[in-house]
């Protein structure tokens, strides 16, 4: 990582909020079974998305949140481009079965490809 300090002159505008993709696994278990929900959440900050995040995520998921890069003003039918900023999935965790790894690499192959129907 580099760092290097910029002159804040060269800013062409600075927003006030953003939006975000969340990407809420839900399972696993002795089932190895997951389930998937996706949320697009606009015109928001980041501390309320973190917020919300905390009041609506079940208990024992992982999750992954994006920011949606285009288009500025995003549907739950456009299609998005996505920066995958932080996350907590199956892959963090160490010891997995090959099912398990497979399911996992099927979430993340989802997650770097949003589509919603």
């Amino acid at each position: 990582m580099r760092v290097t300090g910029i002159d804040e002159r060269n800013l062409d505008c600075e927003r006030t909020s953003a939006n975000f993709v969340v990407f809420v696994y839900e399972g696993g278990g002795d089932s190895r079974s997951w389930s998937v929900d996706s949320y697009l959440l606009t015109e928001a900050h980041l501390s309320q998305v973190l917020s919300w995040l905390t009041d609506n995520l079940p208990a024992g998921s992982c999750w992954a949140l994006g920011v949606v890069e285009d288009p500025s003003d995003p549907t739950p039918r456009s299609d998005l481009r996505v920066s995958w900023v932080v996350g907590a999935d199956v892959l963090n965790q160490s010891g997995l079965s090959p099912e398990e790894q497979r399911v996992a690499e099927a979430m993340i192959a989802r997650r770097h490809h949003v589509a919603f129907p």
